[in-house]
Order: structure tokens, then sequence, then C-alpha cells
């Protein structure tokens, strides 16, 4: 539900990088994002793993290799496990990847919003 308070305050501010997206066509999202901040598009950023300089973060093996796609639907393994997260999510689910529109708290239709901060 935060992506649609930002949805609603700041229109067309946010841009969303879903990553089914980014392996399936990574230079159509590359630039999507870089026009959305207003820089060129280079080469390299399609070859971010080409690059010799030293990286000091938890993903540093990662940045050192290509956009890893073999695992987009290995969340299918357990889908037997999901329900009551499914259930949970409920509009956000469904409305993904786009952020679900409702902000009404009190509205029946937004399951996460009227079961927020239950435990």
């Amino acid at each position: 539900m935060l992506m649609a308070h930002f949805d609603a305050v700041l229109p067309g501010r946010v841009h969303r990088v879903i990553y089914e997206r980014m392996v399936a066509d990574t230079e159509g999202e590359v630039r999507r994002l870089l026009d959305h901040v207003g820089l060129p598009f280079e080469p390299g950023c399609l070859e971010f793993w080409a690059n010799d300089r030293a990286v000091r973060t938890a993903s540093s093996e990662q940045v050192r290799r290509p956009i890893f796609g073999e695992a987009v639907g290995h969340w299918r393994n357990f889908e037997p496990w999901l329900g009551p997260l499914k259930e949970a999510l409920g509009q956000v689910l469904d409305a993904y990847p786009q952020a679900p529109t409702c902000l009404n708290r009190a509205e029946s239709r937004c399951p996460v919003l009227v079961n927020a901060g239950r435990s």
C-alpha cells in the first residue's frame, strides 16, 4: 500500500523495476530506468559484470556475473505453502506488478490495509 500512496501523492515520480521484466528485456528496462532519471544510455550498462572496479557490498559476487534469469519461476516450488501469504497480500498480489489503487484503510476491498497492524 505504500507504493499506492506514493503514486497518489507523487504521480509519475516512482519508477518500478520488476525483476521478471528486467530478465526478459534487460536493455529495454535499463533504457527506461535511465530515461526516468534523465541519464543517457551507455552500452556498458548492459555489461556491468565486465567492470574491474572494486565492489564492497554484499552483492559483490553477483555483480561479476550477467543477470541470472533461470530462477524466475522457482517460487512455484513453494506454492503449496504460500496460501496464507497470498491471502494476506490480497489486492497487492492481484495488482502485481502494479501497485494497488486502494488507499482507504476502511475499504473492505483492501484486505491488506484492513488487516495491517493485526498480529
